[in-house]
């Protein structure tokens, strides 16, 4: 459908758009210094916040950043959602109007499948069943119209293969993956909490104002000689993370959510930048460093039970649930420790170990 809207251009499914139509008085409103599209403006004239935060309690800070339009010139929580609400709308009415043309048909006594899918260039299942119900699909149909110009559909498969790219144990849970991210701008809660610090430090990359913005606004700034043009032009992407290079830094210790953990999944991803001798940031970080002892409750986990998954610069711990005597508890605890350092040995050259993100499913 969306290539059929596509001449139209992406307008028809603005933001912006989309609210105008709904009748609010956004022009007499910015006459009047109040920009419901400015940068961390919160309620779009009709929500003060998206569906999600209507069920937090009032005077719940997550509540009310969800109710932000515009974060920047990206959109907010309740921008997304009325994008996400405007396709659903033009998708469903398109949907609809396809029902009526189909319920025409039938009730003029076509033969639906000859209309509108191609019967032999079609791919059916691979098995016996799917083959059986697609022939007992055509029985049903009449045969009263002539074969259709319009042939550019297949019939499906009734029963779909198994995905691709997700294995089943993580595409079946209940529970979306709770996360922890070091890097910038993050917005709401963490779903993995940080139960002892320590002495590791958390650091963000201190960029300069010009980093990843483009090359037509870079020159429009530094016409204007502005500091302040230049912190307002300045990218909020940030990595970042928490590290440690010693064992007088101490424990770092997650509380996974032991509750909402259905597969049993844990990898951390880490940071940042190439690597000594060409190596992946994953061996020379953790699956090969040492230097660092990761634990759940209280027991060492093996890395050589560890892999990189799903990229390059992460390193799942534990796969699933009943592996290797790998099982749930009410409580799961995971912890980081370094290794003893030379205290002489110059602060550039001790191992350091960084995480950005701690993801459990």
């Amino acid at each position: 459908l969306d290539k059929h809207y596509a001449e139209f251009g992406y307008n028809a499914f603005c933001i912006q758009t989309g609210l105008y139509f709904g009748g609010h008085d956004y022009d007499a409103e910015i006459e009047a210094g109040i920009n419901r599209f400015g940068w961390k403006f919160q309620g779009d004239g009709y929500h003060n916040t998206t569906r999600y935060g209507e069920e937090l309690p009032d005077g719940n800070a997550r509540k009310s950043s969800l109710g932000t339009v515009y974060r920047n010139w990206h959109p907010g929580p309740l921008g997304f959602q009325i994008a996400s609400d405007a396709f659903a709308y033009v998708y469903v009415t398109g949907l609809l109007m396809a029902l009526d043309v189909i319920e025409e048909d039938m009730n003029a006594g076509v033969d639906l499948l000859d209309r509108w899918f191609d019967r032999n260039g079609r791919q059916l299942g691979s098995t016996e069943e799917d083959d059986e119900q697609s022939q007992a699909l055509r029985r049903t149909a009449s045969s009263m119209s002539e074969p259709s110009t319009h042939r550019q559909l297949r019939i499906p498969p009734v029963n779909l293969p198994k995905p691709l790219f997700c294995e089943p144990l993580y595409c079946s849970t209940p529970h979306p993956p709770n996360c922890l991210n070091y890097e910038k701008p993050t917005f709401g809660n963490p779903g993995i909490a940080v139960q002892n610090q320590a002495g590791w430090k958390i650091f963000n990359d201190a960029n300069k104002w010009n980093y990843k913005v483009g090359k037509v606004d870079i020159a429009l700034i530094k016409e204007m000689r502005s500091a302040e043009w230049e912190r307002k032009c300045a990218h909020l992407d940030a990595c970042g993370g928490i590290f440690a290079s010693d064992s007088r830094d101490g424990t770092l210790a997650f509380e996974l959510p032991a509750a909402k953990m259905t597969a049993g999944l844990v990898f951390v991803c880490l940071c940042c930048g190439n690597q000594p001798g060409g190596k992946g940031i994953a061996e020379y970080r953790l699956l090969e460093n040492q230097n660092v002892t990761i634990k759940l409750n209280g027991n060492v986990l093996d890395k050589a039970g560890m892999d990189k998954w799903p990229t390059g610069k992460c390193v799942r711990l534990l796969r699933q649930f009943g592996v290797g005597g790998y099982k749930k508890e009410d409580t799961m605890v995971l912890t980081f420790e370094m290794a003893d350092q030379d205290p002489d040995l110059a602060y550039e050259l001790k191992p350091h170990f960084e995480i950005s993100h701690v993801v459990a499913l």
